[in-house]
């Protein structure tokens, strides 16, 4: 048998054994990739949560890959979390009704099961935030975190422009939601 053989047989034997030892869910247009080309880097997107109960906000900050989030929000009861927190495609409707918002943002086309496995969040949904970055428990929540493949560059997979954030409790129930907007510019004196 020749070298060459030899090395084209090993090689083969290689990537069917990595294969078979990777369970990773990917999606159908492979693993998401990370954003680069943000419009504008530094540029605020937020949504504002402003019901009875739940007040706060969740910003957006475009950065030179991703996106820089920053959660603030208050009045999820504890008892009901931990919260799932994602990003889906349809806005929140004038009547408020979260159930209108669709599914999430599922850009690589991957689907919720299995769940996202953290360590690998290039194989998540792009818009299932809390199965890449942790769930959140209620009352005051405060958390920062870095999403590379989220973007404001409407031309995208990742884009969040006109679609809302909305929060799941334990039992998947989606309790508060609200839509992503650009922020406006500050004016400069």
């Amino acid at each position: 048998m020749q070298l060459s053989s030899v090395l084209s047989l090993l090689a083969v034997g290689t990537l069917a054994a990595a294969q078979a030892s990777n369970n990773v869910t990917t999606g159908k247009l492979g693993d998401a990739r990370p954003v680069r080309n943000n419009p504008v880097i530094g540029e605020v997107w937020i949504a504002e949560f402003d019901s009875e109960t739940v007040k706060g906000t969740f910003k957006a900050v475009a950065a030179q890959i991703g996106i820089n989030y920053t959660i603030d929000i208050t009045g999820l009861p504890e008892e009901n979390g931990p919260y799932n927190y994602h990003i889906h495609v349809r806005a929140v409707p004038e009547n408020g009704t979260c159930a209108d918002t669709g599914a999430h943002l599922d850009s690589y086309v991957r689907g919720q099961e299995p769940p996202c496995e953290a360590s690998l969040p290039a194989t998540c949904e792009v818009g299932d935030l809390s199965g890449k970055y942790g769930k959140v428990a209620g009352g005051h929540i405060q958390k920062e975190f870095h999403d590379p493949y989220t973007a404001t560059n409407i031309i995208q997979l990742g884009y969040i422009g006109n679609r809302a954030v909305v929060f799941h409790d334990k039992s998947s129930a989606r309790v508060a939601c609200a839509n992503i907007k650009k922020a406006p510019v500050a004016a400069t004196p």
